[in-house]
């Protein structure tokens, strides 16, 4: 599905242009999340990605990592 909504990581306008933000002329990104699926194989090794990489902060090891 193709978005037609978008974002400017600059100024935080939403714009329907696709290409540049017509306010600043900055970058545009989609504002939707992703879509989330409970049947979602890939969770575990996305959640250890962001653990490893600092991007997820936590206190303690959550139980239902290995």
């Amino acid at each position: 599905m193709k978005w037609l909504m978008r974002k400017c990581v600059r100024c935080g306008r939403y714009t329907l242009a696709s290409d540049r933000c017509p306010y600043c002329g900055g970058e545009l990104r989609v504002p939707h999340p992703p879509r989330a699926s409970p049947d979602d194989k890939m969770v575990l090794y996305r959640l250890k990605a962001k653990i490893e990489s600092g991007a997820l902060k936590l206190d303690e090891k959550p139980a239902y990592i290995p």
